[in-house]
């Protein structure tokens, strides 16, 4: 039976202990990957007294979904959805798998995205399982840890997907507990332009790609840049494209049989993946022979700030906010479940060379979700039940 950590900081080295790498990268060595990580996490929850399963999204790839039934009958459920994997370690300047403690920060990768905002929540589980608030509301409260975030947010889609419901949904996120109402969607495409291959000495013999290419980047820059911008929103402002890649060619004396370009565009509730496809068809039709490849489309969200369970959390964080990236929460809230982003830890601090998560912001994303959890608001209970 695995020992409670003492203190969040001793359950936030548990969690950057165990490497959980996406996609899966260490999963095959002992103790790594996200399979290790949701072991430790279940038994956690079974030990402060949850329903845990662990459904299983791809081999070696579980989700953890552990519930706390209520001692009257629920009328309500609200689900905590952090996630089991980070991102890679390469170029750290931290020891990426032990936390480190420098002055008032904690290192480690995942200590800020994710591992630092689900620590909190499983220590603030730990002390209302012992306080006298427990169970005692009609909430049945989730934890539900996917797997896959950081890689098209796969295990919320695999959840939902095979039936998982909740009335509300909190994705652990470092927002420094501001309650992130809104997130923009995403859509990651890519243009393909074939050429055709010859000798550098004799170019004429060929069709070189990137040439064909660059009227397309041009209009990405001028036409379609500016259109996506154009299409705005009153809270999030206009869509964005970034050109991120443009890749042709191998060697300098072959002419480029290919070129690629890789686009990253974000987007709104005032601008669609599919608004977005019909302005990049427009732009490539000048050139017949490219070819449009869509490889991860995401919605946007928002929630009102009417909603109850969404002004609770507000009243123990730190105001409202919305976020250009993307989270697990833009999936549950596609799937008609309102949802918003929350946890301790700075997003500018995700994802870096020397990943932390400052002591106090780990105390503070504790405190607030122990009063979260034992002070629900009266007039949410309206669930399916």
């Amino acid at each position: 039976m695995q020992r409670l950590p003492s203190s969040p900081a001793a359950l936030l080295a548990e969690l950057v202990s165990r490497p959980s790498v996406s996609p899966a990268g260490l999963s095959s060595e002992p103790g790594k990957g996200e399979a290790a990580m949701a072991a430790w996490v279940a038994g956690y929850l079974r030990r402060l007294g949850a329903a845990v399963e662990t459904p299983l999204m791809a081999p070696g790839r579980p989700c953890v979904v552990g519930v706390f039934e209520p001692a009257v009958r629920a009328q309500a459920t609200v689900a905590f959805v952090p996630h089991l994997d980070t991102v890679a370690v390469e170029g750290m300047t931290v020891p990426p798998f032990e936390l480190t403690r420098r002055g008032t920060r904690l290192h480690g990768r995942g200590a800020c995205d994710t591992k630092g905002p689900m620590a909190a929540v499983l220590w603030a589980l730990r002390r209302w399982t012992r306080s006298p608030a427990a169970r005692k509301a009609p909430v049945r409260w989730i934890l539900a840890a996917t797997a896959g975030e950081e890689h098209g947010a796969l295990g919320a889609q695999f959840l939902l997907q095979n039936g998982f419901r909740t009335d509300f949904a909190i994705a652990l996120e470092p927002t420094r507990l501001r309650v992130v109402r809104g997130a923009k969607g995403i859509l990651r495409a890519a243009i393909e332009v074939p050429g055709r291959a010859a000798h550098g000495s004799k170019p004429e013999r060929g069709v070189n790609a990137v040439y064909r290419a660059l009227p397309i980047a041009q209009a990405l820059r001028d036409e379609v840049g500016p259109a996506l911008a154009g299409l705005t929103h009153p809270v999030f402002g206009g869509a964005t494209l970034n050109l991120g890649v443009m890749s042709g060619g191998t060697v300098a004396n072959i002419v480029p049989a290919s070129c690629r370009l890789e686009l990253d565009i974000r987007l709104h509730p005032g601008c669609t993946a599919d608004d977005a496809i019909a302005l990049l068809r427009d732009a490539i039709r000048r050139q017949p022979a490219a070819r449009l490849r869509i490889h991860r489309r995401g919605p946007a969200f928002l929630t009102d700030r009417g909603e109850p369970w969404a002004r609770a959390l507000r009243k123990v964080g730190c105001g409202w906010a919305v976020a250009d990236w993307f989270c697990d929460a833009n999936f549950f809230s596609d799937y008609g479940i309102p949802s918003v982003a929350f946890g301790p830890g700075d997003i500018r601090q995700a994802h870096t060379c020397d990943e932390f998560i400052e002591e106090a912001q780990l105390a503070a994303g504790q405190d607030a979700f122990f009063r979260y959890l034992s002070d629900p608001p009266a007039g949410a209970f309206l669930s399916r039940k």
